[in-house]
């Protein structure tokens, strides 16, 4: 990012790493009820605890809607790594298999791999994959860890040159909402079941 800002700042104020690692929540206090624009840390249900109901922009994880998103930036590719993305979903052995399979393929074909995995499943795409660049975000049973790293994960992939990265998709419950909110727009919607 700072790469970007070269000649276009006096300066970058580095304040170290942050524990968070997923955008800022977005709430649209204007309406009855209260509407959740964009997740983040803070969750729905940690909001829902304060403000009793609160509503969720449907445009915030669906990229096929034809509605524009009320908050910036939540509907289209954005924030994304220069490799393309791709979001698995379904049981988890399923997921594993179908990304080793697939990447694979493209470890053949000469492409650069990444994987986004967990603590979990990291060790198996290692062994299947020995070609493919595989991260672990973190832990399924603390998907905090998920969030903190996802965001490094992925500028560590366009540092890497990777041209082909595909990831687990996360439950989309409590920070989980956050972190498949951000993948979603890392992969510009790009979701296939395995």
């Amino acid at each position: 990012v700072v790469e970007d800002m070269d000649g276009r700042i006096d300066m970058v104020i580095d304040g170290g790493d942050i524990p968070i690692g997923v955008e800022s929540t977005i709430v649209d206090c204007t309406v009855e009820p209260p509407m959740l624009l964009r997740p983040g840390y803070i969750t729905a249900e940690m909001l829902s605890e304060v403000l009793g109901e609160v509503a969720q922009d449907q445009t915030m994880m669906h990229g096929d809607t034809k509605e524009h998103p009320k908050a910036p930036g939540m509907k289209y590719r954005h924030y994304a790594p220069k490799g393309d993305v791709t979001i698995y979903t379904g049981a988890l052995e399923k997921v594993v298999e179908r990304i080793c399979e697939l990447s694979v393929r493209q470890c053949a074909a000469g492409k650069k791999v990444g994987i986004i995995a967990t603590d979990e499943s990291a060790e198996e795409y290692g062994r299947m994959v020995p070609g493919a660049i595989v991260k672990s975000a973190g832990t399924r049973t603390n998907e905090e860890t998920i969030a903190r790293h996802l965001y490094q994960i992925l500028r560590e992939f366009d540092d890497e040159e990777v041209e082909v990265i595909y990831s687990e998709a996360f439950d989309e419950s409590g920070i989980g909402q956050a972190i498949m909110n951000r993948l979603l727009k890392a992969a510009g919607h790009h979701v296939e079941q395995a």
